[in-house]
């Protein structure tokens, strides 16, 4: 008996896509590397891309509705550790404490998780970055906040630790990362994207390479210690290795850390605009190529549905600001036996990340509050 053939139904996602496609796929690119590189979202390829079927569903929204302002809600309010006998008391109270984490209808906050390796992204290690990419659509901004990975924490995973803590990812996964971030520093975060670092190379190349400000020290530092050569200036064009190189180094210098998260934020923030000028077939090539380095949370048609609001309310044009953890009030260098680590004053660093983020703060700053320094016992 011989087969009927069936007429395919058009899938109106993917019309919807390559209608005007240059312009949607500038948008996509630019969220997914503000929120897949910067955590994962955008517009253009995105059918393709994420292998979506057809559904045959005849009601998918292709128009999505002008950004919304939401009226703030009012926040229980939680108070600094007034007590505790010694630092690891300290850290479970705090991160014990059962505040309401701060949240906000206007706010997406994602969290970008840079990893060592793909075995890292699949199997499980030490997050070498961690990054909240809050997108504020009341003020039109998109905040960027970057964490030491040497932060001296309480985590509850593997019932319960005290580590450094990119530790959280290796022992908890995404969840225990995530968990430990909010209880610590009392934001609340919709999804996580991890990207292993090492594909940066080939996707930097495919968009023709990026460029940063490299400060005089940081040539200096990778001409001297690695294989690779770079010029200093304001305006640095770099390949993916050497972008790679810039990203990572630490110890060129004295505030560790501090410089190595600028350098980070730099990196990402060149990519996004990189990706304003690409051409279609360099956002195809990248794409590609980013798809098999990226493990998130994100479902196919949230990235759709973030999409489409990115491209109808320009997202794009949105102000980036940085931001880090790096006030001398907020964070000190030390020690914890022999570990080098990095101790932060966790509720002056979540009203400080709450106020940038929010605009508000439920995190009362009590002037008799017990602060975190005067229970370190040795400092760098």
């Amino acid at each position: 008996m011989a087969k009927k053939n069936k007429e395919k139904k058009a899938n109106p996602v993917s019309a919807f896509l390559w209608k005007d496609k240059r312009r949607r796929a500038k948008n996509f690119y630019f969220l997914l590397m503000l929120l897949v590189v910067t955590a994962a979202v955008g517009m253009g390829f995105i059918g393709e891309k994420l292998e979506i079927m057809d559904t045959g569903d005849d009601k998918i929204v292709t128009e999505a509705p002008q950004d919304i302002v939401f009226e703030e809600e009012d926040l229980q309010m939680m108070e600094a550790i007034s007590q505790a006998g010694s630092l690891n008391d300290y850290l479970f109270q705090w991160a014990n404490n059962g505040g309401e984490l701060y949240s906000s209808k206007n706010v997406i906050n994602v969290l970008l998780v840079g990893l060592d390796s793909k075995d890292a992204l699949e199997n499980g290690g030490r997050s070498d970055s961690l990054i909240l990419v809050s997108l504020n659509k009341k003020e039109k901004k998109i905040y960027m906040t970057s964490f030491f990975r040497d932060t001296w924490c309480y985590m509850n995973v593997s019932n319960g630790m005290y580590s450094k803590i990119n530790a959280s990812y290796f022992y908890g996964g995404p969840t225990g990362l995530i968990d430990t971030i909010e209880k610590n520093f009392k934001v609340d975060i919709d999804y996580y994207v991890a990207v292993d670092f090492s594909s940066f190379v080939d996707i930097i190349n495919a968009l023709g390479g990026l460029t940063v400000e490299v400060q005089e020290y940081e040539a200096e530092y990778i001409n001297r210690t690695t294989k690779h050569t770079i010029e200093h200036g304001p305006a640095v064009k770099l390949t993916g290795a050497q972008a790679l190189v810039f990203a990572r180094i630490r110890k060129s210098d004295a505030d560790s850390d501090v410089s190595r998260t600028r350098r980070q934020r730099q990196v990402i923030t060149s990519f996004i605009e990189s990706a304003k000028g690409a051409s279609i077939s360099q956002l195809n090539d990248a794409l590609d190529m980013l798809f098999k380095y990226v493990k998130t949370d994100l479902t196919e048609m949230q990235i759709i549905s973030y999409a489409t609001q990115a491209l109808a309310n320009g997202w794009i044009n949105y102000d980036i600001e940085q931001y880090t953890l790096s006030d001398e009030n907020i964070f000190k260098a030390g020690y914890v036996g022999n570990t080098s680590v990095v101790f932060i004053d966790f509720p002056l660093a979540a009203n400080t990340i709450q106020t940038t983020i929010y605009g508000d703060s439920n995190v009362v700053l009590d002037e008799n509050r017990i602060k975190i320094f005067n229970l370190v016992s040795r400092f760098a």
